[in-house]
This record gives structure tokens, C-alpha cells and sequence, in this order.
């Protein structure tokens, strides 16, 4: 839809125009509800700066290609917009706008602040360390296997059957124990 409303051609003007059709057009898509509206608008918005200074092909390659460790600014860039992509998702989520702007108000008062406490680990019968540790493996398993398509292809390719049998077993037990309760899958409700 991009390109037969003129792409990257034109002034700016029309540039920024078809990037807010385009965004806002994909957010109708998921419903009709002005939630997924602000949800488009969102990532129109976080596109806006890129478009306009010329940079939105510039970020296009491989975090720390060839490295094993990203630069200080390179984390502040997936820190950014790992935390701007959570952000609109708040609306995507929501039932309707007042209660997304209700979840935000909630989200930066005092509480933001204090340390969170863990009260559902009675359901999953998992500690707070089990679960961070579980998480910290499949972010380093994720980082180690960037480069590829599938973040498994490369690890465990070398191990001896038996060791990968048993990390494939792992998986599925952590799938398993970190099921928690069942949830519909988000687009079963388009």
C-alpha cells in the first residue's frame, strides 16, 4: 500500500502523509477500535524522526554484526525501542482508550518507583530466580543466534546428539512450566 500511495517520492510533506496512512491503516486492520488506532499512530509517530532526517534505511543491518558485544550506544537503541514498541502495545492491548490511558496513569505514579513484588508464582510453582535465570538463558541463547534465521541453528549444531536431544527436552520443559494459564492467541480475536 505504500508505494501505490507514491513510497519514499515526493516532498516531505507527502512522505510523512503515507507514512500515517500506511501506520494508521495497519492499526484499523487489527479492528475497529480506536485503541489499534492510537497503536498505528504510535509507530507513524516513531517512524516520523527517521523518515525526516533520511535514516530509515540506516538501521536496517545485524546489532553487533561480527561482535560479540553491542557498543553502549547500540543498547541504548534496543533499550529505546524495546520500551517504545511495550508502549504502544498498552493500546493495543487495552479494551478501549480510557482504560489504556488508566494502565498508563497506573504505570508511572509512585509504583514505578518501588520494587515489584511476585504474587502469582503460587499458580506456576516458579520463584522469581527461576524464572529470571530461564529468562536471561533464552535472551543470551537469542543474542548468540542473531546472525541466523532461527536463533537454535547455530547452537548445539557441534554437540553430540545426546546433548542436543536434552536441550531441545529443556525447551519443551520450560514451555511447559511456563505455560502459566491458557490465553487465546491475540489474533484469534480478529
Amino acid at each position: 500500500m505504500y508505494i501505490p500511495l507514491g513510497g519514499s517520492r515526493g516532498n516531505t510533506w507527502n512522505k510523512i502523509r503515507n507514512t500515517f496512512i500506511v501506520f494508521i491503516v495497519s492499526g484499523f486492520w487489527h479492528g475497529a477500535n480506536w485503541t489499534f488506532i492510537a497503536w498505528g499512530t504510535l509507530h507513524a509517530i516513531y517512524f516520523l524522526p527517521l523518515l525526516l532526517l533520511q535514516r530509515n534505511r540506516k538501521n536496517i543491518e545485524i546489532v553487533a554484526f561480527g561482535r560479540i558485544v553491542p557498543t553502549i550506544k547500540e543498547c541504548m537503541f534496543m533499550i529505546i525501542t524495546f520500551a517504545l514498541t511495550v508502549f504502544a502495545w498498552i493500546f493495543f492491548r487495552a479494551e478501549n482508550i480510557e482504560h489504556a490511558f488508566s494502565y498508563i496513569t497506573g504505570l508511572f505514579s509512585q509504583s514505578f518507583f518501588s520494587i515489584p513484588t511476585f504474587v502469582n508464582f503460587t499458580e506456576t510453582a516458579m520463584s522469581p530466580s527461576i524464572l529470571f535465570a530461564t529468562l536471561v538463558i533464552f535472551i543470551i541463547i537469542e543474542w548468540i543466534g542473531r546472525e541466523q534465521q532461527y536463533a537454535f541453528e547455530k547452537i548445539g549444531n557441534t554437540w553430540k546428539r545426546g546433548f542436543r536431544y536434552l536441550l531441545y527436552y529443556l525447551l519443551i520443559l520450560a514451555i511447559f512450566l511456563f505455560a502459566g494459564k491458557e490465553q487465546e492467541f491475540i489474533y484469534f480475536q480478529f
